[in-house]
């Protein structure tokens, strides 16, 4: 039987802006759309530019799935209630609320768990074997999975039979995010949104002993500092839903009102998983889109590039000898390098581009090198130009 304590004391608080249709619904559809951007970008270098998908990729599609079912529950939670008061709504509106919640709850607690193994799994490329972080970084992948698989069944199966969450039977078999008790269902949600905060919190220090650490690059320290930004306000997202949660002790406080001390909650968590998705996904694909200069796309000018060649005085290369040979500019952004005797050398240049998307992370210690062949003809003195 449930506990829950109904009333219409609350009936006279003024509306909040959270709980306004056209809030929820401009917020989860932007943060929805730019989650699946900043996903795809992602997949497409990962998948297409660099061929080095891995096992945080898969977590980040199946994230991207689940977040979107979630997204799109709340704002069809929006024409069962979602924002009105609970004892205003009709039954065939408090049944579909409760459907709809139950798909969105569910969801959130996997993609929370999802984007978190992401992060991870890219970390266990960034750091060294046999390493202390590494180690560390290991034994939390397998403490949040065990996390979210624990949260996750409390939340897609909150009672036995699972419709018995929404069906309005008067005695039905729930526990945990399905609860008919406050203190039960209060310390359900709180519980999970507490190691949610502390879990956020050891993911975003993980990164920061790169920050001092001899040889990394100016630009991975700047890429690094985005990282650190963009999961701060995961964190403030995390944290401010915490707060909410508390104050109304998970919508049971002064009255069970879900549909009306909810949103707010479902508007940061929505803003919370989204961002994790953003931060997860920019350091990979950012650095692409930075190096693509308009230049590399669309060749506006052709400017002959010369190069010193050495002879040696015994020249009988056929191929070389009393010739031209010129590579232009269009040419140049084509390729690491050209010409004879550079075979070597674009191999090492695309690895390390791949190395560079695949750890965004890394130190760069890759220098530009030019190579063109010169148009000026050897003469029989076979000068040396100077470049």
């Amino acid at each position: 039987m449930s506990e829950f304590v109904y009333s219409n004391d609350n009936l006279s608080e003024s509306e909040p802006v959270s709980n306004k249709p056209e809030t929820i619904w401009g917020i989860v559809i932007t943060c929805i759309i730019l989650s699946w951007i900043c996903v795809c970008l992602r997949l497409y270098v990962r998948f297409k530019i660099v061929h080095a998908a891995g096992w945080d990729d898969l977590c980040v599609v199946l994230y991207l799935l689940t977040i979107t079912a979630g997204s799109i529950a709340i704002c069809l939670a929006v024409t069962y209630g979602l924002g009105k008061h609970f004892l205003q709504l009709e039954s065939w509106q408090y049944k579909g609320f409760l459907k709809t919640f139950y798909v969105a709850n569910a969801t959130y607690v996997t993609s929370t768990a999802l984007i978190k193994e992401a992060l991870l799994l890219q970390y266990l490329r960034v750091f060294d074997r046999a390493t202390f972080i590494r180690r560390f970084v290991v034994a939390l992948i397998v403490f949040t999975a065990l996390w979210g698989f624990a949260y996750s069944f409390l939340a897609w199966v909150p009672c036995v039979p699972v419709h018995d969450y929404w069906s309005g039977k008067s005695d039905p078999y729930c526990y945990g995010y399905g609860s008919q008790s406050p203190a039960p269902l209060a310390a359900t949600f709180e519980s999970h949104a507490a190691i949610n905060m502390v879990l956020d919190i050891m993911v975003l220090s993980i990164p920061l002993p790169l920050l001092f650490e001899n040889g990394t690059s100016s630009s991975a320290r700047v890429r690094l500092a985005a990282l650190l930004s963009m999961g701060i306000l995961v964190l403030v997202f995390a944290t401010w839903r915490f707060v909410t949660l508390v104050e109304h002790d998970v919508a049971t406080w002064p009255t069970r009102d879900p549909t009306w001390y909810g949103p707010i909650s479902i508007i940061l968590t929505i803003l919370e998983v989204d961002a994790a998705s953003v931060c997860a996904s920019v350091p990979i694909f950012w650095p692409v889109l930075r190096d693509m200069g308009w230049g590399k796309i669309f060749v506006t000018k052709e400017i002959n590039i010369t190069r010193e060649t050495r002879y040696v005085d015994n020249d009988q290369d056929r191929l070389t000898h009393g010739t031209t040979n010129s590579i232009t500019g269009s040419e140049m952004d084509l390729g690491c390098g050209g010409g004879r005797g550079w075979g070597k050398q674009e191999t090492h240049c695309h690895e390390s581009y791949v190395l560079s998307q695949v750890n965004p992370f890394r130190p760069s210690i890759e220098q530009t090198q030019t190579c063109a062949r010169s148009d000026v003809p050897k003469n029989s003195a076979k000068k040396w130009i100077k470049i």
